[in-house]
């Protein structure tokens, strides 16, 4: 009885895997999103950084540059097999959920890393940031494991995530690349922002004005 539980247990979690998310929530994604043009946002950054002024990115701005700039290419051995197709973000209260859509052999697969920002605020006035690359809770009833994203429709605890880290990593570099390319500071803003919130639909940043011989607080 015990192997017939875990058997159907194990099938179970091998059907979610192979069920990709439903992406239809997601804001400039689908038909909706059709000839919507996305804005230059490294370069909004930039000037946001640049004037002091807060600063508000939306799920939708979001993932319309991503649809718009997305150029990652799968390597390895299983290249001719695997592609990525698209790339997107979820935006929830306290969390943002970074989703990479793969195709298989033909088949539509998709894999997410939740991540969470909290900073806090030191006796100098300067402002700690931590980004953490869990979502929060597996189960309420747990403290421990933290959800680290999903393998398709099924959620997983973070250590999973170390099987699949490189391919977010490599996705996370090509985009500071890019950025840093065109505008030389534009993804350096993060460490230099006072307040960075997730919020649902949105991310909000809020930078502090440096005063004369008081540098602009920052941190990690």
């Amino acid at each position: 009885m015990l192997l017939l539980v875990v058997a159907v247990g194990v099938g179970a979690a091998v059907v979610a895997i192979v069920q990709p998310q439903d992406l239809s929530d997601l804001e400039g994604r689908g038909p909706g999103a059709v000839g919507e043009k996305s804005r230059d946002l490294p370069q909004v950054m930039k000037n946001a950084f640049d004037g002091g002024y807060p600063l508000t990115l939306t799920e939708g701005e979001i993932n319309l540059y991503l649809r718009d700039t997305l150029k990652a290419e799968q390597t390895g051995f299983l290249a001719d097999q695997v592609k990525i197709r698209d790339v997107a973000v979820r935006l929830e209260d306290d969390r943002a959920e970074v989703i990479i859509q793969r195709e298989v052999a033909g088949r539509t697969l998709t894999l997410s890393m939740y991540l969470r920002v909290e900073q806090m605020e030191l006796p100098d006035g300067r402002v700690t940031t931590q980004v953490f690359r869990n979502g929060g809770l597996y189960h309420e009833s747990l403290p421990r494991p933290s959800v680290g994203g999903r393998f398709g429709q099924l959620p997983v605890p973070e250590g999973f995530l170390h099987l699949v880290l490189p391919s977010f990593t490599k996705l996370a570099s090509v985009y500071r690349s890019e950025t840093e390319t065109r505008s030389e500071k534009a993804l350096d803003f993060i460490d230099d922002m006072a307040r960075i919130r997730i919020e649902e639909g949105k991310l909000v940043m809020q930078s502090a004005p440096s005063m004369p011989g008081i540098p602009s607080p920052s941190g990690r």
